[in-house]
């Protein structure tokens, strides 16, 4: 009955706007009672929009690649060192990495004290002039690898130089006379002394750079077996 009411002054109203000559407005046209208002309430919970989950960030993102296997691994960090751009990164690698300066330190420390008075005799002056400095080196060169971001066998080859030098200038200064193994003695000559630094660089680069070469490698290895780190999950929602 109350719809046929409202249709009927529905109708009153269009045949006063045709008698009256009054010009039809779109806002009269629309009939409010012909669509009744649905309550929120009678929506089906399934029509309703259903609100975004609430869940840990990582829940809803893609899964970090997995680690590769040990001989994928060990084959990729295994990969061929490209030399030319090793040896124009270079200066790179001296200036904005630990790999050069840090053995370097170490080096001119240990010799620096065997100049001290009174502690060049020390047993651990003598133990540590021994493990860092004596030829071949493989200390030293392994840590500067493990330092360089790239080119891990040049900064061997480089720390193991150094080393070689700090021996020879050590040998050269302090070391006057050899007692053999039967406990013979003799003065050393000048050009003896010169084939000891000969000795002393030919043997210690091309092991420096095989141990920096094997760092290198480690170091990459390690870098394809840790699992990666994802970030905290308040930077993730930001």
């Amino acid at each position: 009955m109350a719809r046929a009411k409202r249709t009927e002054r529905a109708e009153a109203r269009r045949r006063y706007r045709s008698v009256t000559g009054a010009a039809e407005s779109p806002d009269l046209e629309i009939d409010e009672t012909e669509t009744p208002a649905t309550p929120a309430a009678a929506v089906s919970r399934g029509d309703r929009p259903r609100r975004p989950e609430a869940g840990p960030p990582s829940r809803r993102e893609a899964a970090p690649p997995p680690r590769p296997g040990f001989v994928a691994g060990l084959r990729r960090a295994a990969g061929p060192a490209d030399i030319l751009a090793d040896i124009r990164a270079l200066p790179a690698i001296a200036v904005h990495s630990k790999a050069l300066w840090v053995p370097f330190a170490v080096i001119v420390g240990i010799t620096a004290l065997f100049f001290i008075p009174g502690v060049s005799a020390n047993p651990i002056v003598v133990l540590l002039g021994s493990l860092a400095l004596q030829p071949p080196p493989m200390i030293l060169p392994f840590f500067g690898g493990m330092l360089a971001p790239r080119g891990a066998w040049l900064v061997g080859g480089i720390v193991a130089l150094a080393n070689a030098a700090a021996y020879s200038l050590l040998f050269v200064v302090f070391t006057n006379s050899v007692q053999t193994g039967l406990g013979f003695t003799y003065v050393m000559t000048t050009d003896q002394k010169v084939g000891v630094v000969v000795n002393a660089v030919v043997t210690s680069v091309p092991f420096g750079i095989l141990v920096g070469a094997f760092s290198g490698f480690y170091r990459r290895f390690l870098a394809m077996s840790s699992p990666a780190r994802q970030a905290p999950a308040k930077a993730k929602r930001r």
